[in-house]
């Protein structure tokens, strides 16, 4: 009875050796576009305009080919983070900021696709080319960050006047 019950805790064990997971499952797999919402006001006495965050009241994101929505009515928003698609060059969002609505387009490369494990995938990077919108309520959008990583850095600037 002893050796049987050394012999089972051993094979238990080895088990739950087994089956543990891979280090390169931890890392970071999802690759976002950030864009942060800002505002920029004139100063009457120095005449330079100066860069605020702006904060959305109510904020809807729409991927075009996307049966669901990426953000849905999220209130007192100051950045969202999206997906672009892997195996296309443009990927379009429909926002509505509270009440008017913009598109954005944005053009890219697929640069490299980083091979993890056949467990976790792959990974693929996108490198910014162009931005642009419609202007209801978006005035301007600057490329803050063209690399599109698993780093957690903002990427565009979607300005308001």
């Amino acid at each position: 009875m002893r050796l049987t019950n050394k012999i089972y805790i051993f094979l238990t064990a080895m088990i739950f050796a087994a089956c543990s997971s891979s280090d390169e499952c931890r890392e970071e797999t999802d690759v976002y576009m950030q864009a942060g919402f800002y505002t920029k006001t004139l100063s009457p006495t120095t005449n330079k305009y100066s860069t605020t965050s702006l904060s959305i009241d109510s904020l809807w994101v729409n991927g075009l080919g996307i049966d669901s929505f990426l953000y849905r009515d999220k209130k007192s928003i100051k950045a969202i983070q999206v997906s672009l698609k892997k195996t296309e060059m443009q990927s379009d969002f429909i926002v509505r900021f509270n009440d008017i609505t913009d598109t954005i387009s944005v053009f890219y490369q697929n640069n490299d696709r980083y091979y993890l494990s056949l467990e976790c995938g792959c990974i693929v990077v996108h490198k910014i080319d162009e931005v642009v919108s419609t202007n209801h309520f978006i005035d301007s959008i600057s490329i803050i960050n063209r690399d599109i990583n698993t780093a957690n850095a903002e990427n565009i600037q979607i300005y308001h006047f």
